[in-house]
């Protein structure tokens, strides 16, 4: 059964969906109509790209059934309301204990699912913790680890005197899991993180890349067992979750110009 059928009744024979395709698994016949090859399609790497684009819905895709397509949705974000979320927002280091809603969590997971990945593999999963005291044992795990290889001593004492510079007592931590032997996946976890980091913004949700503990997850053993990560994955991207505990009423000054070097 072929992967992808064309109603010749519908195509209007535009070639959009052709100049989409990003590994050519479409060309046109003799007719102007868009074909594909058994051969070529063993290179289709399920992006949809050519149901999405065409105006007269003349595509069909076995493995992507038509309900699953959104329609185009308005109220894109203005450039200027982009350019302010960017600005403002602030890495926190200040939680309310209180966790988040299990709708508000599925609700920025399911968004951030539509992040990119390397060759549309789609392999990135996220583990998150539902509570403070789950966040906070893992908090004591990486801060065992600092102990061990002397880095940041001072996050040891903080946490053993009841505060959490690890961490930073926020209710919830989100790891971002990916099979190691991926074609690109910490590029595909820095990417689908910084995705959880704006749509959690957006919502007013605090957030804080959480690199100490990203560190112990790839080299202490007893931390790794807790993070429960599936045989061949490694975590490849992490960020605290929570309601603020602060206010920002300013947002600070970066330091000069962006360093671009313009290439003719």
């Amino acid at each position: 059964m072929a992967t992808i059928t064309i109603d010749r009744t519908a195509c209007k024979r535009d070639g959009f969906c052709v100049a989409t395709c990003p590994f050519v698994v479409l060309t046109t016949d003799a007719d102007g109509y868009p074909i594909a090859s058994p051969e070529s399609e063993k290179h289709c790497i399920n992006c949809g790209h050519c149901v999405a684009v065409c105006p007269t819905a003349a595509l069909q895709h076995a493995n992507l059934p038509p309900s699953d397509f959104l329609p185009a949705q308005p109220g894109q974000a203005t450039p200027g309301a982009l350019d302010a979320l960017i600005r403002n927002r602030r890495s926190i280091r200040k939680f309310k204990r209180t966790p988040l809603t299990q709708a508000t969590l599925d609700d920025i997971f399911q968004v951030a699912r539509y992040a990119p990945t390397a060759k549309n593999m789609n392999h990135i999963a996220w583990h998150v913790t539902r509570t403070y005291e789950a966040t906070r044992h893992l908090a004591g795990l990486t801060a065992d680890w600092i102990s061990q290889v002397g880095y940041l001593p001072i996050a040891v004492e903080a946490f053993n005197a009841g505060g959490d510079l690890v961490l930073h007592g926020a209710p919830h931590v989100a790891y971002c899991v990916s099979p190691m032997n991926d074609l690109m996946p910490w590029t595909d976890g820095a990417i689908a993180a910084t995705m959880v980091d704006l749509i959690a913004t957006a919502r007013g949700i605090g957030t804080c890349w959480a690199g100490i503990f990203m560190k112990a997850a790839g080299a202490h053993a007893p931390l790794q067992q807790a993070l429960r990560l599936p045989e061949g994955t490694g975590v490849v991207g992490a960020l605290m979750l929570g309601l603020p505990a602060e206010r920002f009423r300013r947002t600070p000054p970066h330091i000069g110009q962006a360093d671009v070097t313009w290439i003719d």
